[in-house]
């Protein structure tokens, strides 16, 4: 045991320091000098749904036997054939576990376990409390600021969101014009090209809306034949943002034949925002297999979309063409939070109230009916703006509800990545991949 003292700092004792801070210390001081070997402990998952948490012992019979020594000094010994995997935890994440069921939900109680993590490494840990702050507290300028957000407008928004709205973009962590990075991403040469497939597009692409026949006939052949990359930024820009679905069935089949890395990014695009079913499906399809990897960090970063329908969407899409490189991704994606604006019709003499989930207090009207139903499943998209058709129109006020989304594309798609399925809990998803990971490397390709 001494040297293990001998590892701690020394304690000075001074009569100012707060209570709470000596007794951290104590706590620290008595888990590592009892439980030295428990710097990392394991985890084993049951297939009842139970958990055993401390150090797996040898023993001779442990092909069909598993015994635990618990962090309390107890010794658990568990069939084998009753448990569903085993995953390494440190003691932080323990703690953590700990002390987020119990935590109070206040702005300060998660600034402060957001802290904590952060002084533990538990990066992913800290920014859910910190988001949780800012949704408690909006004018946390500590954590906003960590969050990379600014002050625009009177709202906070993301910063890199604010640079998008201004026309930047973002490359190796600086902030360009777009113009910049296409002189970054091309030649002379290849921007010559471009230009040169740009006013041929332009002018095929206006002679499908005109009136001579022969003209028509004339902009469909040219268009059939186009086989070149470099036409593939002018086709995005005329043909897969027309209005007609015919036309832009026509730019997905170019797309998908000239292939190229600036097609998938066309393909990709209507591949997630396209309202009409048919031209998703033909986009994703056309995605050459050869092209999966650069599709699928397009798909992957769409996951976070504001709107809950591109995440859907992004997670069909993965599940059709992902590997295993996804799937923590996608187990983030499997419960997603949006955000809606409701115009309410409001009483003089009334207030709007919201809990933490969104939902109205007690003591308020409640949302128009049919508003939550529409939201939830996908019928309306943010912004939502509603008011109930019958109340009188004294006064009016714009809410914002946030809405929990269960989506089941997302569950889908990991099934398929996985032959597994956990539901909608992500905590036994991550042990899970975990323990994946730990037995076998870090494993790529198809579920």
């Amino acid at each position: 045991m001494s040297r293990y003292l001998r590892m701690l700092p020394m304690v000075i004792p001074d009569r100012n320091q707060n209570s709470a801070r000596r007794r951290r210390l104590a706590m620290l001081f008595a888990c590592v000098v009892a439980f030295p070997q428990f710097v990392m402990a394991d985890l084993v998952k049951l297939i009842n749904g139970g958990e055993l948490r401390g150090k797996i012992v040898a023993t001779s019979d442990a092909k069909y036997k598993i015994r635990v020594e618990t962090l309390t000094g107890a010794t658990v010994v568990v069939e084998r054939s009753k448990v569903q995997f085993v995953t390494p935890r440190s003691l932080s994440m323990e703690e953590y576990e700990t002390r987020s069921r119990s935590i109070e939900d206040s702005s300060d109680a998660h600034w402060e376990l957001a802290e904590w993590c952060r002084q533990r490494g538990l990066i992913k840990q800290r920014e859910t409390h910190l988001r949780r702050v800012t949704e408690l507290a909006p004018d946390h300028e500590k954590a906003q600021s960590i969050l990379g957000r600014v002050w625009h407008q009177g709202r906070w928004i993301d910063r890199d969101e604010l640079m998008a709205s201004q026309g930047y973009v973002k490359y190796k962590n600086k902030y360009i014009t777009p113009q910049e990075l296409e002189v970054i991403e091309n030649t002379t040469d290849e921007l010559e090209r471009e230009r040169s497939w740009f006013q041929k597009i332009r002018l095929w692409h206006g002679w499908l809306d005109g009136q001579h026949e022969n003209r028509r006939a004339q902009a469909m052949a040219g268009l059939n034949s186009v086989d070149d990359p470099y036409a593939a930024t002018a086709i995005i820009k005329f043909l897969a943002s027309d209005s007609r679905i015919a036309i832009r069935e026509l730019s997905v089949s170019i797309l998908v034949k000239i292939s190229g890395a600036k097609s998938i990014n066309g393909l990709v695009k209507l591949a997630l925002f396209d309202e009409a079913p048919q031209i998703r499906t033909v986009a994703l399809n056309g995605i050459g297999s050869a092209h999966y990897e650069r599709a699928q960090k397009v798909f992957v970063t769409a996951l976070k979309n504001d709107s809950n329908m591109v995440v859907c969407r992004a997670a069909t899409a993965l599940g059709q063409i992902g590997d295993k490189e996804v799937i923590k991704p996608l187990i983030e994606a499997l419960v997603t939070v949006h955000q809606y604006q409701v115009a309410m019709d409001l009483p003089n003499n009334q207030t709007y109230s919201f809990s933490s989930d969104g939902n109205f207090s007690s003591n308020t009207p409640t949302v128009p009916p049919g508003v939550m139903d529409a939201v939830r499943s996908g019928q309306l998209l943010p912004p939502v703006f509603a008011a109930p058709s019958d109340a009188p129109a004294q006064l009016k006020k714009n809410v914002t509800i946030r809405v929990e989304h269960y989506n089941a594309e997302t569950l889908a798609a990991l099934g398929k990545l996985t032959q597994q399925n956990f539901g909608y809990d992500k905590r036994t998803w991550h042990l899970w991949w975990a323990a994946e990971k730990n037995a076998s490397g870090s494993p790529k390709g198809k579920g």
